[in-house]
C-alpha cells in the first residue's frame, strides 16, 4: 500500500469498484461452498448446523473458481482456528496487524468484529492501528506486533524481537506465528486482487 494513501482512497481502490471474478450460485458451486461454510462455522461455533445457500458470502462462491486451491487454505485455516497453539488473544492481535499492515478492508472488519467477541477492547483495536510502538501493549503483546511488522516489511523476525516472544512462546507457538502472518496475507492478497465485495454489516477498514 502506499503510505500516503488515506483509508478512503485505500477502500476505493479495492471495495468501491466491481469485483473482477463474479460469485457463481449454481449447483456445482453451491454444495462444496456450503461444506467449506460448514466447516469455518463448525470451528468457529463447536457445533454444525445446516446452511442456506443465501447466506454464503460472495467470497466463497468467487473463490470457488478455483475449489481445489481454496479448499487447501481453509484447511490451513480451520486448523489455525480450531487448533491454536497461541492464545485467542495472541492470535487475534497478529491477524488484525497483518490485515491493517496489508490493508485488506474484508479481513480487517471481520476479525474487528471476531476480536470483540473475544474481549478485546475497542481502545485495543485502536492501538493496534498505531502498532507495536504504543505504550498501550504489554512487552509480550508489543513483541507480537513487532513480529507481525517485521515480517510483512522483511520477510523475517529480528534477533531481539525473537527473543523477547521466546520468554512466553514454545517452539509449536514460535512456529506458528510467521504461518499465521503468512496464511492472512495470502488470503489478504486474493480478497484484494480479486475485489470481493465485503459482506453485509462489514465495515471494512473503518470498522473499529
Amino acid at each position: 500500500m502506499d503510505t500516503n494513501q488515506s483509508t478512503a482512497e485505500r477502500e476505493a481502490e479495492i471495495t468501491g469498484k466491481p469485483p473482477r471474478i463474479l460469485p457463481r450460485r449454481t449447483e456445482e458451486v453451491l454444495a462444496p461452498a456450503r461444506e467449506v461454510l460448514a466447516k469455518i462455522s463448525g470451528a468457529a461455533s463447536g457445533q454444525t448446523s445446516p446452511v442456506s445457500d443465501e447466506h454464503i458470502p460472495e467470497m466463497l462462491l468467487t473463490a470457488m473458481c478455483h475449489r481445489e486451491l481454496f479448499e487447501r487454505l481453509v484447511e490451513v485455516s480451520l486448523l489455525l482456528l480450531k487448533a491454536p497453539s497461541l492464545s485467542l488473544r495472541d492470535r487475534q492481535l497478529v491477524i488484525l496487524r497483518t490485515s491493517w499492515l496489508r490493508q485488506v478492508p474484508y479481513i480487517w472488519g471481520e476479525h474487528v468484529s471476531v476480536s470483540k467477541k473475544l474481549g478485546l477492547s475497542g481502545e485495543d483495536i485502536e492501538q493496534v492501528i498505531a502498532g507495536s510502538s504504543s505504550p498501550h501493549w504489554s512487552e509480550h503483546e508489543a513483541a507480537l506486533l513487532k513480529a507481525t511488522e517485521e515480517l510483512v516489511e522483511n520477510s523475517m523476525i529480528s534477533d531481539d524481537t525473537w527473543d523477547q516472544l521466546a520468554r512466553r512462546l514454545d517452539e509449536k507457538q514460535l512456529f506458528e506465528l510467521p504461518v499465521l502472518v503468512g496464511q492472512f496475507s495470502t488470503v489478504g492478497y486474493f480478497q484484494n486482487a480479486l475485489r470481493i465485495p465485503l459482506s453485509p454489516g462489514n465495515e471494512g477498514l473503518n470498522s473499529r
